[in-house]
């Protein structure tokens, strides 16, 4: 045979086994972990430039709230639970405790009772929001406090092991997923990023505050982590400083991603739960958006996500704050009362987080918020470093001059907030007539404040969110939380 013929022939195999391999790879994907590509189509014209993309999808489970009922021991889709799951290939591993918490709550609806008790009478909470469906299980067997691991390492730190922190994220994730539906998805996640070669330009994304809210409208039911995945997966792709992609991240996060907790019982453990499942859900968003901003810092994104990161810290902070409060109830509660699911998981909760805590010396409410509180204002101090052509610059200035406000350090806030006319106009100023209704106050006042302008600060302050908290409100009451009768 010729060498003309020899190449022919090795180029028709060659083409041939390609064919064949990529066939079989694509007919056998089953899970949502496999590796997909994140943004308009435009931007992956370059395969190769393109390999090694962050894959940033993560498992859902269904619609708000959506987790295995009372009776299903965490079976789905019809599926038996550790039907084929190889139980055994995670013993001695770094999983091993993960499957034995996933053990231990399969059968959590049908040991405990789940009952509803002093209630307020004439509530102005939708029983649809009373009776909805807590994620008892997720609470204990994932992350209610994702922050706390790290919280006393440098923001930079948390930057510098963003991508690793995902990646265990995604393949803990992987294995919850295998457990309840009984059966291996696969090769365990492996995630590579390849920063060499240079990508096509991004298009500025182009969408108005009503097409924003109409998206946000029509995905809130959603579960958390599917309205994040589906998210990033259809946006992220677009440019991370012109156009209106920092202003969606900041609408994702502040009008579906978080969510108010109502109080609709003289029982602390009910807003506890709830309290609980809110911060849960910031965990896939806490993972994901770090893995984001490692790449995007600079940006008017970045400085968007940032905001977010800062706003979860603080509310992981307060839910400490409950944690504390619970810790010494368990003994007072009857026999009876320990039934109930609600006491259990706050229960497991506080006895899985007491190591840490006390590794983190942190032994009670106001340790948590003073560590919590530094960790807010480093990520305001990145923010500042870092926000492109001084971008809400003003408002990340007023926000950690609230913290230090609310930390006793009056003379040092007022200075602080004293320089915000200084800073260059560049993007929305949220807090605009906070800060100057505030600096109006404090007029005059140079050594020490009277106790009379601390008042009007501290009013100035509490009240700020006022409309916003109303709006938000009333929303989420129209569309998750619809009465069934008149309150």
């Amino acid at each position: 045979m010729s060498s003309r013929a020899r190449l022919w022939l090795a180029t028709y195999l060659s083409f041939l086994l390609h064919f064949v391999l990529a066939y079989i790879f694509f007919e056998n994907r089953q899970s949502i972990y496999e590796k997909t590509l994140c943004g308009p189509p435009w931007i992956y014209a370059d395969e190769p430039a393109l390999q090694g993309e962050i894959s940033l999808e993560f498992s859902s489970l269904g619609e708000e709230g959506d987790s295995p009922k009372k009776g299903e021991g965490g079976e789905e889709d019809g599926e038996e639970a550790n039907g084929d799951f190889s139980k055994s290939k995670y013993e001695g591993g770094k999983w091993e405790n993960l499957v034995k918490d996933l053990e231990s709550v399969s059968k959590l609806r049908e040991n405990y009772q789940n009952e509803f008790e002093d209630l307020f009478p004439n509530t102005q909470v939708s029983d649809s929001y009373i009776k909805r469906n807590r994620e008892y299980e997720d609470i204990i067997i994932k992350e209610v406090f994702p922050t706390l691991r790290t919280i006393r390492e440098p923001f930079h730190v948390d930057l510098e092991e963003a991508e690793d922190n995902l990646l265990q994220h995604k393949e803990r994730n992987r294995i919850i997923e295998e457990f309840r539906k009984g059966r291996d998805l696969g090769n365990p996640i492996t995630m590579k990023v390849d920063t060499q070669g240079e990508r096509p330009p991004k298009e500025p994304l182009a969408m108005t505050r009503e097409d924003r809210v109409h998206y946000l409208d029509k995905s809130i039911k959603k579960s958390k982590e599917k309205q994040l995945d589906e998210f990033i997966q259809k946006y992220m792709g677009y440019d991370t400083n012109k156009g209106d992609l920092s202003k969606f991240v900041r609408d994702l996060y502040y009008e579906n991603l978080q969510r108010l907790a109502y109080t609709f019982s003289g029982d602390i453990t009910y807003f506890t739960i709830d309290y609980f499942q809110e911060n849960l859900n910031k965990e896939d968003y806490l993972r994901q958006m770090m893995a984001l901003l490692s790449q995007n810092l600079g940006s008017k994104v970045g400085t968007e996500i940032l905001f977010t990161l800062e706003n979860i810290y603080e509310i992981q902070g307060r839910a400490l704050d409950l944690y504390f409060q619970n810790s010494p109830l368990y003994k007072t509660y009857s026999p009876e009362k320990r039934k109930e699911i609600r006491i259990e998981a706050i229960k497991r909760v506080i006895e899985k987080y007491k190591p840490i805590l006390q590794d983190k010396k942190i032994l009670n409410a106001d340790d948590a918020n003073k560590a919590f509180a530094l960790k807010r204002i480093e990520i305001l101090d990145t923010l500042i470093r870092h926000t492109p052509d001084s971008y809400r610059a003003k408002d990340a200035t007023f926000e950690k001059g609230r913290i230090l406000w609310e930390q006793g350090d009056h003379r040092e806030a007022v200075k602080l907030w004293s320089t915000i006319p200084r800073i260059r106009e560049s993007g929305d100023f949220l807090n605009q007539k906070t800060a100057e209704s505030i600096l109006s106050i404090a007029k005059g006042q140079t050594d020490s404040l009277n106790p009379e302008v601390v008042e009007r600060i501290d009013m100035a302050i509490r009240y700020r969110l006022t409309e916003f908290l109303e709006a938000k409100k009333i929303r989420e009451d129209k569309l998750l939380w619809k009465r069934s009768s008149p309150p």
